[in-house]
C-alpha cells in the first residue's frame, strides 16, 4: 500500500522534457480550433445568414474536422497509434460510466438551479451539448492533455492543458474573469478524465450536463431544425473515428504480414 501511494505521488510530481512533433501538431490544431471559433462567434456571428455560416464554421469545421479530424489523422495516419491514445476506448468503461453518473448526480444536486426549457428548445440544446461535449472531451482531454502529459509529465500537462482550455474561450469573446474560472473547470475535467483515461467518464452525461445548465441559464434558444445539424456533426465525428479504426486495423494486419514474411 505504501509503495502504491509513493508510486502515485511520484507519477504526479514527475516532470519531464520530451517535446516531440506531437506538440507541434497540438499547437497547430489549437490555432485552427480557436481561430475558427473566433471567426464563427465574433466575425460571422450566429445572426448572419440564418445561422448557417456560423453552424458550418462552429460545428462542422471547428468541432468535427479540426477538433476530431486533425487529432485522429495525426495519431492514426501519421503516428500509427490507436485511437485509444485519444481516450476513445472502452477500457474501464464500467467504472467510467459509474463515476460519470455519480458526478452528474452531484452536479445536478449542488449546481446552480435552472429550469428546463420547453421541449422545442430543449432538443436543439441537447444536440448542441452532445456534439460540442464530445468534441471537447476528445480534443481537450484525449488529445491536448494526453500529448502534453507525454511530453512534460502529469502535473505540467494538466496545468498547461487547463491554461489552453481557458484561453480557447477567447473564441467565445469571454472575459478574463470567466477564463480564470474556466481554468479551474479545465483542471477538474482533466483530473476526472485522468482517473480512467476514457472519454466515457465525461461524455455523454457529465460534461454535456454542465454545458446544458450554463446554456439554459443564459437563455440560449435555437430553432428546432438546428438539432439535425448538430446530429449530422456527431455523425461526421463518428464516421471519422470509424474510418480511422479501419485504417489502423488494416495497417496492423499489413505490418503483421510483413513481419511474418521477413521472419
Amino acid at each position: 500500500m505504501k509503495e502504491s501511494i509513493k508510486a502515485v505521488i511520484r507519477q504526479i510530481f514527475t516532470f519531464r522534457w520530451k517535446p516531440s512533433l506531437d506538440i507541434v501538431a497540438v499547437f497547430v490544431s489549437y490555432i485552427l480550433v480557436v481561430g475558427t471559433l473566433y471567426i464563427a462567434t465574433v466575425v460571422v456571428t450566429p445572426e448572419v445568414g440564418g445561422g448557417i455560416p456560423y453552424f458550418l464554421l462552429y460545428a462542422v469545421l471547428m468541432a468535427a474536422l479540426f477538433g476530431i479530424g486533425v487529432p485522429v489523422f495525426w495519431m492514426v495516419v501519421v503516428r500509427r497509434r490507436p485511437i485509444s491514445d485519444l481516450g476513445l476506448t472502452t477500457r474501464r468503461w464500467r467504472i467510467s460510466i459509474v463515476i460519470q453518473v455519480v458526478l452528474s448526480v452531484i452536479l445536478f444536486i449542488t449546481g446552480p438551479e435552472f429550469d428546463l426549457p420547453p421541449l422545442a428548445n430543449l432538443v436543439p440544446l441537447l444536440s448542441l451539448v452532445l456534439a460540442i461535449g464530445f468534441f471537447e472531451a476528445v480534443f481537450w482531454r484525449g488529445w491536448v492533455l494526453n500529448r502534453l502529459e507525454e511530453s512534460f509529465g502529469l502535473l505540467p500537462g494538466i496545468l498547461l492543458a487547463s491554461v489552453l482550455y481557458a484561453a480557447y474561450h477567447i473564441g467565445y469573446a469571454m472575459t478574463v474573469d470567466e477564463m480564470v474560472f474556466l481554468f479551474f473547470i479545465g483542471i477538474m475535467f482533466a483530473v476526472v478524465f485522468r482517473l480512467t483515461g476514457s472519454i466515457l467518464i465525461l461524455w455523454p452525461v457529465f460534461q454535456p450536463m454542465g454545458q446544458l445548465i450554463t446554456l439554459s441559464g443564459e437563455g440560449l434558444s435555437l430553432p428546432l431544425i438546428s438539432s439535425l445539424g448538430f446530429i449530422d456533426a456527431i455523425v461526421v465525428m463518428f464516421v471519422i473515428i470509424w474510418l480511422a479504426k479501419r485504417f489502423y486495423r488494416k495497417h496492423m494486419e499489413k505490418s503483421t504480414i510483413n513481419v511474418g514474411a521477413e521472419a
